[in-house]
């Protein structure tokens, strides 16, 4: 029987909650644009005239591929755990934790880890329906990229507080840590098994 290799993929909530809050005001922004441009002097839409008739066709063209490209990434980020890391990715970025980094993994509630009274109201509002979520807190021991550049890709609230480390926040909490319990155990005891000498004829012969 083949050792499993890899986990599900589970979405990372807070990336597709930051892509349903933006793609609601581009979409009807974009068609807006676009019903100008097509029926520009008739019924409401005021005519254009050149350059701007041009102008209008591009910004519509843009916003309306932008808010494709949202509904699609907002399913491309997710977590997935490896045969021997845990993979982290978004549309921009694929990053790779190994289990080497990391001290410990363990439930908490978003809300303790980011306390409502911390932040501005615009916070409070983007992070309000995860305050009473469990997520899973990865301790490591350091970062496999600057700082700057996790939040710049994986968003202000993925790094821990307090301590070095990422906050997993997914529907279904429970089942990816017992997969990633799995396969780092796995990873664990092939590491274990290959650092034990080994005794034998077979042994003797590689000598």
């Amino acid at each position: 029987m083949r050792a499993r290799r890899s986990g599900k993929r589970y979405p990372l909530l807070l990336y597709r909650r930051a892509m349903d809050r933006l793609w609601p005001v581009t979409a009807p922004l974009g068609l807006l644009m676009a019903a100008w441009w097509i029926w520009a002097g008739r019924g409401i839409f005021s005519p254009l005239n050149p350059p701007n008739d041009l102008l209008i066709f591009i910004a519509a063209l843009v916003v309306i591929c932008f808010t494709i490209f949202m509904l699609v990434a907002r399913n491309m980020a997710y977590v997935q755990a490896m045969k021997d890391h845990i993979r982290l990715a978004t549309p921009f970025l694929r990053l790779k934790i190994s289990y080497r980094r990391i001290k410990s993994i363990h439930p908490a509630q978003f809300g303790q880890l980011f306390p409502p009274k911390k932040g501005n109201w615009a916070v409070q509002r983007f992070l309000e329906p995860f305050y009473s979520k469990t997520a899973l807190a990865v301790e490591m021991t350091g970062y496999p990229l600057s700082k700057r550049t996790m939040r710049l890709f994986l968003g202000p609230n993925i790094l821990l507080p307090t301590t070095e480390g990422i906050v997993i926040l997914v529907e279904n909490w429970m089942k990816l840590s017992t997969e990633i319990d799995s396969l780092r155990g796995l990873w664990g005891q092939q590491k274990r098994d290959a650092s034990r000498p080994r005794f034998g004829i077979l042994s003797d012969l590689r000598k």
